[in-house]
């Protein structure tokens, strides 16, 4: 019987639990927080959170895990660096540690965005207030800018203000675990704002606005397709060795088919996760079998997968 690592047991992993259960797999769980409801549900547990490589490995070890066995994770994306750390302790098939990271830090993957010639806004990295300040005085008066630490998650550490206005902006200097070395400031581009989702040979389009996930939208499908950044991004994908997962990314095309990327993120994406429930498909189970099978069957309705 296969064995699977499955790294995070909170109630958002539940039904991923049991989907993979029915998936044939032995499954091993590890939290930190030994009453987390997948506790119950997994075939072995161990108290370790994700991000303790050491443990993880001990854990392989005892476990007798092999090439032919699985990690996964469906929690924070941060997980993904514990797991990338084992799969290639035990050469299980996975996404480079180095690679996770490109996709976790904006400093790194704005930088490997314009490697690939995948366009961005505008762009400054930023280590001191005083770096930043010098930068916008340089600037028009009116000019819109946003300010993203570089391990930021919304709603930490992500600023909006027009230069006029930004010293009355309270802008955190002190690193943490969402601010680690740089600061990225960005010029506003304008246009439709978009969660593309790509696996594999099929993508969804989406309002980034959450309240309107169910409009079949063909002004934003024609933009995607005319702005040719999906194939731009799907070859990203191929090189960071996710071409088995599905991948989130964030991006603004204007009427003229000009684009920028603005994100790239490796959790369930949430609007494509809703949309699926509301149509009572089985959105976990195709999210289980393209991670741990490789087998690509995200059910299509009325044109929602292009």
């Amino acid at each position: 019987m296969k064995k699977v690592l499955f790294l995070g047991l909170n109630f958002n992993q539940v039904s991923y639990i049991n989907e993979i259960k029915q998936m044939g797999f032995y499954i091993i769980g590890t939290d930190l927080n030994e009453k987390a409801p997948g506790v119950k549900l997994v075939n072995k547990f161990y108290k370790y959170g994700y991000n303790d490589y050491d443990a993880l490995i001990e854990i392989g070890k005892k476990e007798n895990f092999t090439s032919k066995d699985k990690v996964f994770t469906a929690s924070l994306q941060f997980a993904h660096l514990g797991a990338a750390y084992f799969a290639k302790k035990f050469n299980i098939n996975y996404p480079s540690f180095n690679d996770i990271k490109i996709c976790l830090d904006k400093s790194l993957f704005y930088t490997y965005f314009e490697k690939n010639y995948i366009n961005i806004p505008k762009t400054w990295y930023i280590k001191t207030k005083k770096e930043l300040d010098s930068i916008l005085k340089t600037q028009l008066y009116n000019s819109n800018f946003y300010l993203k630490s570089d391990n930021s998650k919304n709603p930490n550490y992500i600023y909006k203000f027009m230069k006029k206005n930004y010293h009355n902006i309270d802008i955190n200097w002190k690193t943490d675990r969402y601010f680690q070395k740089y600061y990225i400031l960005q010029e506003e581009f304008f246009g439709e704002h978009i969660r593309l989702n790509i696996f594999g040979d099929k993508f969804t389009i989406y309002s980034f606005d959450v309240n309107k996930i169910n409009d079949d939208n063909d002004y934003q499908i024609n933009l995607v397709k005319n702005s040719k950044v999906l194939n731009k991004l799907k070859n990203l994908i191929e090189k960071l060795n996710m071409q088995n997962w599905l991948i989130k990314f964030d991006v603004i095309i204007n009427k003229n088919f000009e684009y920028v990327a603005l994100d790239i993120g490796m959790d369930p994406p949430y609007r494509m996760l809703k949309d699926y429930q509301q149509h009572n498909l089985n959105f976990k189970k195709s999210y289980c079998q393209l991670y741990l099978n490789e087998k690509n069957i995200f059910e299509k309705y009325d044109g929602t997968i292009r």
